[in-house]
């Protein structure tokens, strides 16, 4: 005896269903993938300008030498043009003559490449050209950097230069001094005891 097996299939109805649930599933997780994409790149750009800070720092008190970290110009100077930003790469160097520019007779230690857009590295007005450390490995000034994407505060990343060393700025509280994190990293200086949000992505 033959029996024959009846092998049903999806309905229009069945597969249109499937498909908007497809839809709706792929529509939730892309913003989420890119904001996971966005933060990390964050991270990666902060730590590599810390990285830079440290290797400033270090070889400062290796040479006994005053060494600087300077925004970028044209190839491998330093700029003091307002119009170019630290996210068009920086450099290091030994500032022999504490001058605070790159001179023919010193030495370039290194050259940073430019952050892809809309990725921005902007210091306070303490930084705007350069960050200098003295023989010792202290910092000249105090300050911070923000490191943003679309000149977005929510996910930034803050850089804060004390005299020593660097560290990313914590997020524990909110634009109103309480303790509660608002994704907005926090710096040393401002009316908050413990730390107060950065003011811009252009001058933190």
């Amino acid at each position: 005896i033959c029996s024959m097996t009846q092998q049903r299939g999806f309905t229009l109805i069945e597969l249109m269903t499937t498909l908007v649930i497809a839809v709706l599933l792929v529509t939730v997780a892309i913003p989420s993938f890119r904001d996971i994409f966005i933060r990390n790149r964050l991270t990666l750009y902060a730590n590599e300008f810390i990285a830079a800070i440290h290797y400033a720092r270090s070889e400062s008190v290796k040479r006994g030498q005053s060494v600087i970290l300077c925004k970028k110009g044209n190839g491998t100077d330093c700029t003091v043009d307002s119009q170019r930003y630290w996210e068009g790469g920086w450099i290091a160097f030994v500032d022999t003559n504490a001058n605070g520019s790159l001179d023919t007779d010193e030495t370039l230690l290194r050259v940073w490449p430019a952050l892809p857009s809309p990725y921005t590295l902007r210091p306070n007005n303490n930084f705007t050209n350069f960050v200098r450390y003295d023989t010792s490995g202290a910092a000249t000034n105090l300050g911070t950097f923000a490191v943003c994407y679309d000149s977005n505060e929510k996910r930034s990343k803050a850089i804060v230069i004390p005299r020593l060393r660097p560290r990313l700025g914590a997020d524990k509280f909110d634009k109103d001094c309480k303790p509660e994190p608002d994704d907005i990293p926090e710096k040393d200086s401002g009316p908050c005891a413990n730390g107060t949000n950065i003011g811009s992505c252009e001058n933190p």
